[in-house]
């Protein structure tokens, strides 16, 4: 059975950590050597060579690591005492968390090893309060809004950080000679709430959008108009000034919204809904923003078994993953208007979508990790261990003496990564959050034959390795001919390679078919310029399928296959088969009066027989 591999690295000091000896993927800092006593009658000292052998620090010890193990020190204890509002990956390499007075942290990686950590409390003490709520950060700006005010903070640079080596990146905010405005916003005054920010790809807009639900009761009055009641503000940022530019109120709660990673002036959102009959639903928004102002411009529908609270889009946001509370997992893909179903073994508090579009990983607030590919199969999970057993789900809280909760997963990736099927770039990090500490990154093995890669070619070749034909044609169907054909047609001709080198079962024959399916029926309507392209090297599988069902002597099953392809030369091989005469006649006889063979292809007999495949009238 197909299953992941990974290694758990958490990056934690602290002694109350479950990590036994022999559980070798799991990975923590020491803070001093351990008596000699203790690791010569344990596996601690084999568990030590063994990650000293791999480059992965046991004891922090150096001048420079006296550092960086003071520095991890201070963010562990900013993470017990304060809250972490925001974590965020600058490139694959760099981490930077915000937290809710105002102390910034950047983490440098290496691999999945912190390299360097800058603490920064440059923002503390400067700002109108100490309850940031969320954060925008970029290169060039930052901003900021607050749970107990009803302003957007804007902090521009005036001087850029222009170096590309990421060390010297990290640098503290005070040496970018920043200047710090404020803008006054709609929404009810007085009241604690979380205000949400989102900026799109250009940095020229941004969103700030709070929960419907947070206004309360609004008593009739004058003033009490569509401005007052607005939950979703549209901003523009653009020569260091910040100005609101458009408002609107939606029409249910939202659970998420951010800007469209290709359209970047279009807004996407997803929002608690109920049906007629009061049934769950959730409501997918597109909203456009056009001459500065923010409209509606289409809404789907989603029917839930359940309250949604938990949502992500894969990488070509054409697939929208929902978690519901009933631990029910609802993909619902735009195109095709499809929604798959499958039942998660762990409430989904939380989600992400690997950059490659392949699988998505969801998570509970106790700890425990699943994963699932883009056709809802779960996928199982094993950490790094002497003796194969992979499982269902990941349990990482197990490990902790004391009870932590899982608040935040996410992949090392930039937020607008789009990685291209051709593109060698890794992304095997899952950063993993817990309030109050830890935090740690899961290290994917994805292995050297897939070079590292985490997309549908590899996941397809891994469901195959295992046999797992039935998965493998899913992932397949998933997969857009007209975008992706390459990667289709490499898809389809390793299922099918596989599957014409096996003994032909009902099963196998539909298999085949299914696959073969995928290009002529497919879901999604094919263009010209791709039918052109792959219909002479698929064609070629096809008739491989036809030849298979003779050898197995499946003659009605290879006639309307070689109608279905109109190869009309295939009907010769008839001819030349094993098949007795008497029963080719038979079947085409039995064929035409079922209005399955068209009379034409009659024409491919030798002209002896042509006569004997006419049904007489009675």
């Amino acid at each position: 059975m197909s299953f992941f591999l990974t290694e758990m690295f958490l990056w934690s000091l602290k002694t109350n950590l479950r990590i036994r000896d022999e559980d070798i993927g799991i990975h923590q800092y020491s803070e001093k050597k351990e008596p000699a006593s203790q690791m010569k009658h344990s596996y601690l000292e084999e568990k030590q060579k063994l990650a000293e052998s791999r480059d992965y620090p046991w004891i922090l010890k150096s001048k420079r690591a006296d550092k960086l193990r003071d520095a991890l020190k201070e963010v562990e204890d900013l993470m017990q005492n304060t809250p972490c509002v925001l974590s965020k990956w600058k490139n694959k390499h760099t981490c930077q968390l915000l937290f809710h007075s105002g102390v910034l942290v950047s983490l440098s990686l290496s691999g999945p090893q912190l390299e360097k950590v800058v603490i920064d409390r440059t923002l503390v003490g400067k700002l109108v309060s100490d309850t940031i709520s969320d954060a925008v950060l970029t290169d060039n700006f930052i901003i900021l809004s607050f749970e107990d005010h009803s302003q957007l903070c804007l902090i521009q640079f005036t001087k850029k950080m222009d170096s590309p080596d990421v060390n010297k990146r990290l640098e503290k905010l005070s040496c970018l000679d920043f200047k710090i405005s404020y803008i006054d916003i709609l929404g009810p005054e007085g009241r604690r709430m979380k205000r949400h920010l989102a900026i799109n790809s250009m940095q020229d807009m941004v969103i700030c959008w709070w929960s419907a639900t947070s206004d309360g009761a609004w008593p009739w009055s004058p003033i009490s108009c569509e401005r007052d009641r607005a939950n979703l503000l549209l901003l523009g940022c653009a020569h260091g000034k910040l100005e609101v530019l458009s408002f609107v109120r939606t029409e249910w709660d939202p659970l998420h919204a951010s800007f469209s990673t290709h359209q970047p002036y279009q807004v996407h959102t997803v929002e608690h809904s109920v049906s007629a009959a009061k049934e769950p639903m959730a409501d997918s928004c597109v909203y456009k923003c056009l001459r500065n102002k923010i409209q509606c411009a289409a809404i789907t529908r989603i029917p839930l078994r359940s309250r949604a609270i938990s949502c992500c889009r894969d990488v070509t946001e054409d697939k929208l993953v929902l978690g519901c509370e009933d631990s029910s997992i609802i993909l619902y893909e735009a195109y095709n208007q499809v929604t798959l179903l499958a039942q998660a073994e762990l409430l989904p508090a939380v989600m992400t979508y690997h950059p490659a579009g392949a699988v998505f990983v969801v998570g509970s607030s106790q700890g425990e990790l699943q994963l699932f590919d883009t056709a809802l199969s779960p996928v199982k999970i094993q950490l790094l261990a002497q003796d194969y057993s992979p499982e269902a789900t990941l349990q990482c809280s197990k490990h902790f003496e004391v009870p932590s909760s899982l608040i935040q997963i996410q992949w090392a990736a930039p937020p607008v990564a789009c990685v291209s099927p051709d593109s060698t770039d890794i992304h095997d990090l899952l950063l993993v959050r817990f309030d109050k500490g830890p935090l740690g990154v899961l290290h994917f093995k994805l292995g050297v034959i897939t070079r590292g890669q985490l997309g549908l070619v590899e996941i397809i070749h891994q469901y195959i390795r295992y046999d797992e034909i039935h998965e493998a044609i899913n992932v397949l169907n998933t997969m857009n001919w007209n975008t992706m054909g390459h990667q289709c047609y490499i898809c389809l001709s390793a299922i099918c390679n596989h599957l014409l080198k096996q003994k032909l079962t009902p099963d196998r024959e539909a298999q085949l078919e299914a696959s073969l399916g995928t290009f002529y029926a497919p879901t999604r309507p094919l263009l010209d310029t791709t039918v052109l392209e792959y219909r002479d090297p698929i064609s070629r599988y096809a008739r491989r399928f036809f030849h298979h069902l003779l050898r197995y002597q499946r003659f009605e099953k290879a006639f309307l296959l070689a109608v279905d392809i109109g190869a009309r030369d295939l009907f010769m091989n008839f001819w030349g088969s094993q098949m007795k005469k008497t029963h080719l006649v038979k079947l085409l006889i039995n064929l035409q009066s079922q209005e399955e063979g068209p009379s034409h292809l009659l024409q491919a007999l030798p002209p002896d027989h042509q006569h004997r495949a006419v049904p007489t009238a009675p």
